[in-house]
């Protein structure tokens, strides 16, 4: 299998404007879809421990896609972007435009080592932040309780709480936790000395698989679904641009 990018229809809105569906596939047989509404990831296929392939993004969750924080005027997760495929040597990837004054450009980049990366950026005038939210199972089906988060992160505002220290918080999750053991969505707040690590890990025991989120933000949201079959999570990143990463491995 080569590198390739595919595009397909999917429907309409409501308005009647025309939505697609991108694919942009490894040689290693990673796929990652994308829909020009709101930029979404809608499935991320990708291989376990014996080789076996499972679709890790949770594409019904809600809310999935790319946001303006605050969001002026529109939900850009819900409108239609305009999208150009890009092809190198070793990558492809999707140009999106989001629809409006305050246009969102986001790039996805597929590369050869299953990664994917994702830069954003949103014009000065827009005085907004911007997030990715996306929901993962890295089993492909089931619940996500017996996964393993681990988040480099010192501080946290538990939603409702203050910010404070994790130390001591079931929050706490600088070693590897069991998600049944998270209480309720947070935010993680980062400094700046770990630009080029990664700033969370989730491991499917079960699958072998591993996903490893790198970003230059310094805000990460995160929570369980309700049933708890994905985990959502939202870096956020300043209006000036900024960049997430993908990375996805096995363990034995």
């Amino acid at each position: 299998m080569e590198l390739s990018i595919t595009q397909q229809d999917a429907g309409h809105t409501a308005e009647g404007l025309p939505l697609f569906i991108f694919a942009l596939c490894n040689r290693y047989g990673m796929e990652v879809r994308i829909s020009t509404q709101g930029a979404a990831l809608t499935r991320l296929q990708v291989p376990g421990r014996n080789g076996h392939l499972a679709n890790v993004i949770h594409g019904e969750a809600p809310d999935c896609g790319i946001h303006l924080l605050p969001a002026p005027g529109h939900a850009l997760h819900r409108l239609p972007w305009h999208a150009v495929p890009l092809v190198e040597d070793a990558s492809v990837g999707l140009r999106l435009v989001s629809p409006g004054p305050h246009a969102v450009v986001a790039t996805y980049v597929l590369d050869e080592a299953n990664g994917l990366t994702l830069h954003c950026q949103a014009p000065a005038a827009a005085q907004a932040s911007i997030c990715l939210r996306a929901a993962f199972n890295l089993a492909g089906e089931g619940t996500v309780h017996g996964h393993l988060l681990t988040v480099g992160a010192g501080r946290v505002v538990p939603s409702g709480e203050h910010a404070q220290h994790v130390a001591g918080t079931p929050w706490d999750c600088r070693s590897p936790r069991p998600v049944a053991e998270l209480p309720g969505p947070a935010r993680y707040l980062f400094g700046n000395e770990r630009r080029d690590e990664a700033a969370l890990r989730l491991h499917d025991p079960a699958s072998g698989r591993l996903l490893e989120l790198a970003t230059d933000a310094t805000l990460l949201r995160l929570g369980k679904g309700d049933p708890p079959s994905f985990l959502w999570l939202e870096p956020i990143l300043a209006s000036a641009g900024g960049r997430i990463i993908l990375r996805f491995s096995t363990l034995a």
